[in-house]
């Protein structure tokens, strides 16, 4: 009941001031517009989710060449590399190198892929100058991306149009050698954009001793784990009027990655374990077309309808040692994943409501293939499955200052299971310059192939799952999630500051049961923590970005272990100590990012950034793979040129890890990441 009194005087309060207000918030409205939380154009304040917008701007100023290394500028991010060339990106940790519950989207299209449920970040068809802004979703957002989006959405965002032609180049040590054209026209009824692109990187050193000095299990020595990728995308629109719009795109990749250890090589190299992973080659082939349909209704309503295809096919081949046994092969895998989706969205705006409906029909044909020579194996699963989503959003401005954001999503997956994800949300602007919101979601996770179907052959870097599920009755995760934030506009200082709090718990959680050699559901997990994101331009020349993120985590591991299921206690290394429940352990506590950049006279800018992660031992290695507490500095100085005719350019030096006193290991301890430095020149005409 004095909840109740509490509301009633605000809504009252807000019906006498409610024109005056209207006025305030139109003037100081000045927070980017977001697209993805609620499948609905919204100013930021007025999102039902807390978000991180990365813009173009951000991009340059951090000096990046890997898609995957901008997610270090996300409070509550996860960032690392299980190989050079195999990013891990979760939000509020890595429970292991998949990192299943992370959503990733470019364009609307989902590139999320079975049968590991995961992305892979090196082999898709787009590079880091493709894309024009990339909005975060931190926190559960399965309401308006159904299943698997349970710890957030990445909604990545590619440049629609260039006037013009540009050609950049990269080089630096550690192989680095990038080149890319690019190239495009805007026109009255139609524009496009297409690139070219190579980029290559021998990735890690040559390691034989563990660089943090610990000692303990053999440390896997991550001599060979370049890359190399040739990719195209073209993306174009037809606008033949003011109310319908025609979207094109399609692209390729083709990579190449080092995979393996060398200390595991067959003879006659002598091997020092039994596993079967020696260095050889991973090659993938990617591609994707896609089209779309906007239509803009006269009462502000539109109509969206869009189609995409991908496909994905792997493939390696290696001679492996196996329990003793060499097989001189070689072993050969291959595995190809498409996917085909329909959707459709539909907007209805009113006088204080907008309501955005649709659904979509995805099908997912996944084949494998393991053949063993000597033992005259073949094995070849296939897989064809379907999901189907239909979803619901409202935004309801119950008075000027109160917004409600409700809707759910309604999904069947490829197991037959049906259910729904609710999210509400209320957003009060106290003032036009502060605004509080409070919500609570629902999310769901599919389990993937290969957990429901585990590999009957697993000699390599792939992992092809059986035709025969080891566990069918195997459950979705399921996720709770409760936040507040704030959200405060600081016009005199030119600066916006975000905060949140939440409360996540994971029931249903699904792990590995060593005792009985397959998956099962039973985990479960509390998050807690607050996260902060300022932002602020004190001069009309000067950004800066800084973001916090502090998070306490516990699970039932240690009761699962003491009930005999295996892989739940936290080992730590000589000299090291800490909670005995694995999930604690491994997600650091606190990690922080600070982004600085300077414009100067004569078109010279430059920038600097600081990354810190707490410490924390990996959710699926041995302690020797244990991360201490790890500080980055990188730095970037440009200058700009304009010549005459209309060409300008650019050149920028980029130095990472710029003091290398603080050499860290990523998430195996092989991974060193010392100092890196490269160039890169940009022409356009």
């Amino acid at each position: 009941m004095r909840h109740c009194f509490w509301l009633f005087s605000i809504l009252c309060w807000q019906s006498v001031h409610a024109d005056e207000y209207a006025s305030e918030l139109d003037y100081y409205q000045q927070l980017p517009t977001v697209l993805s939380a609620s499948r609905m154009s919204q100013p930021l304040s007025e999102a039902p989710n807390a978000m991180t917008v990365i813009d173009r701007q951000m991009i340059d100023a951090s000096g990046f060449r890997n898609i995957a290394d901008l997610f270090k500028l996300v409070p509550g991010m996860y960032v690392s590399y299980y190989k050079g060339s195999q990013p891990i990106v979760s939000y509020h940790g890595a429970t292991d190198q998949y990192s299943r519950r992370m959503q990733v989207l470019i364009d609307g299209r989902s590139v999320y892929l079975p049968p590991m449920n995961t992305v892979d970040w090196a082999d898709l068809p787009i590079t880091i100058d493709d894309i024009e802004r990339i909005e975060v979703i931190r926190g559960p957002a399965a309401a308006s991306y159904g299943a698997n989006s349970t710890q957030g959405v990445i909604s990545i965002v590619t440049t629609d149009s260039m006037d013009g032609k540009s050609a950049s180049f990269v080089h630096g040590n550690k192989g680095i050698n990038d080149a890319s054209i690019r190239f495009g026209s805007r026109e009255k009824t139609y524009d496009y954009r297409m690139s070219i692109a190579y980029t290559a990187d021998n990735g890690y050193d040559n390691l034989t001793a563990n660089p943090n000095g610990i000692t303990g299990p053999s440390l896997l020595n991550n001599s060979y784990d370049s890359n190399q990728a040739r990719m195209m995308n073209y993306r174009g629109n037809y606008h033949p009027d003011g109310a319908n719009s025609y979207d094109l795109q399609f692209g390729f990749n083709h990579d190449t990655q080092g995979v393996g250890f060398s200390d595991k090589n067959p003879a006659p190299y002598q091997p020092t374990s039994t596993n079967g992973d020696p260095i050889h080659n991973l090659i993938s082939h990617s591609g994707f077309v896609q089209g779309g349909w906007r239509h803009l209704l006269d009462n502000g309503s539109e109509l969206d309808l869009r189609y995409y295809h991908i496909q994905e096919n792997q493939s390696e081949a290696f001679p492996v040692y196996l329990g003793g046994v060499f097989f001189p092969g070689p072993v050969f895998q291959a595995l190809q994943t498409g996917r085909d989706q329909f959707e459709f969205q539909h907007i209805l705006s009113f006088e204080a409501n907008r309501l955005s409906y649709g659904g979509n029909i995805q099908r997912n044909e996944i084949n494998g293939q393991s053949i063993l020579p000597p033992l005259s194996l073949a094995y070849t699963p296939s897989f064809t499955t379907r999901d189907y989503q239909a979803y619901v959003e409202d935004e309801w401005r119950i008075s000027q200052r109160l917004l409600l954001n409700a809707g759910g999503m309604y999904e069947k997956d490829r197991m037959g299971r049906k259910r729904l994800s609710p999210r509400v949300a209320f957003n009060y602007h106290v003032t036009p310059e502060n605004t509080l919101r409070a919500g609570i979601s629902v999310a769901y996770r599919t389990p993937s192939l290969v957990e429901t179907n585990l590999p009957g052959v697993q000699p390599g870097a792939m992992f092809v799952p059986s035709a025969v599920p080891d566990t069918p009755g195997l459950m979705p995760e399921k996720m709770i999630s409760r936040e507040i934030g704030y959200i405060g506009q600081f016009v005199d200082w030119n600066s916006t500051l975000d905060l949140r709090l939440y409360s996540d718990s994971l029931g249903n959680g699904i792990f590995y049961d060593k005792p009985a050699a397959g998956m099962r559901n039973g985990f479960t997990a509390d998050y807690r923590g607050i996260e902060a994101a300022l932002k602020t331009r004190p001069t009309e020349n000067i950004d800066l970005i800084a973001n916090f993120s502090h998070m306490d985590a516990r699970s039932n591991g240690p009761d699962l272990l003491a009930a005999g299921y295996g892989g739940f206690r936290a080992v730590y290394p000589p000299g090291f100590s800490g909670t005995n429940d694995i999930l604690t352990a491994s997600i650091p506590k606190n990690s922080a990012s600070l982004l600085y950049s300077q414009r100067l006279a004569h078109m010279v800018s430059w920038s600097a950034a600081y990354y810190f992660q707490g410490s924390m031992q990996p959710f699926d290695r041995n302690y020797i793979d244990f991360q201490p507490t790890q500080h980055r500095i990188d730095l970037r100085i440009a200058k700009a040129y304009r010549f005459e005719g209309g060409t300008s350019g650019d050149i920028a030096l980029i130095v990472q890890n710029l003091l290398q006193q603080d050499a860290y290991t990523e998430y195996i301890a092989s991974n060193l990441f010392n100092r890196r430095m490269f160039v890169k020149a940009t022409l356009n005409w």
